[in-house]
């Protein structure tokens, strides 16, 4: 949001300084043409340049602002509020661009909300709704600001970790399904409680994987989850725990 921020007040200083050509112009021809002393001429260019600047500012700001909204609409999921899958695959084969070049590590969890489907069929989508806002909100506030959360389709999310191993992630992930096992039947909007199955997979900085290779190896270690029991984090790379 503080790049956001900056795109409006980017465009409201590019506005601000486009308004010196029109006054500059006018104050030009008026030089030339008209018999009005230079008073009279200064007068009316900085009158002339403080509307212009006021009006072409408040237009770029507005502009920036709209521009701001539409990206925001474009990258975030609607009803969590959270980044969308499309800007997750843009960040992620950035990220694996900077892994493969500084060799960064970096970790993935993959979040899959327990029998949802029970949920929607038997309390309704409004309260699938509900739940899925009140699980979205819990594990938000527990990432880190260089984390980057987003709603991965239906009832699943993914978190991508920088700079974190696996050892950190899988800390991460068990607080996560901790709180979320906690939340009350008021946040839920049904009586709960509402569990979830946690899969967890760490980037080494030697490995190169894409993004398809990255989501299987994760998604296998849900899977786990929900095989051994539900309500629980498996880690892909078990071997990895060790070191």
């Amino acid at each position: 949001m503080k790049i956001l921020k900056k795109r409006r007040l980017r465009w409201a200083l590019i506005g601000a300084s486009l308004s010196f050509l029109g006054p500059l112009g006018e104050w030009m021809v008026l030089k030339l043409f008209s018999e009005a002393t230079t008073d009279s001429l200064l007068l009316t260019y900085f009158y002339t340049e403080l509307v212009t600047l006021i009006s072409f500012g408040l237009f770029g700001y507005l502009l920036g602002l709209n521009a701001e909204k539409i990206e925001v609409l474009a990258l975030h999921d609607k009803l969590t509020g959270l980044y969308n899958r499309h800007y997750l695959i843009e960040h992620l084969e950035q990220l694996l661009a900077m892994h493969k070049r500084y060799k960064r590590k970096f970790s993935l969890i993959m979040i899959d909300l327990d029998h949802f489907k029970r949920v929607n069929d038997f309390y309704g989508h409004v309260t699938g709704d509900l739940v899925l806002k009140a699980v979205a909100e819990c594990v938000r506030q527990h990432c880190r600001e260089s984390d980057v959360l987003a709603r991965y389709g239906g009832e699943e999310f993914i978190i991508i970790c920088p700079d974190s191993n696996i050892q950190e992630s899988c800390r991460l992930a068990e607080r996560m399904r901790e709180s979320v096992e906690q939340l009350t039947s008021e946040s839920l909007g049904f009586p709960g409680p509402q569990t979830i199955s946690v899969g967890v997979y760490g980037l080494s900085s030697d490995e190169e994987l894409s993004i398809d290779q990255l989501f299987s190896r994760v998604d296998k270690a849900l899977y786990r989850a929900k095989e051994e029991g539900r309500n629980k984090v498996v880690i892909s790379n078990q071997e990895q725990m060790a070191k």
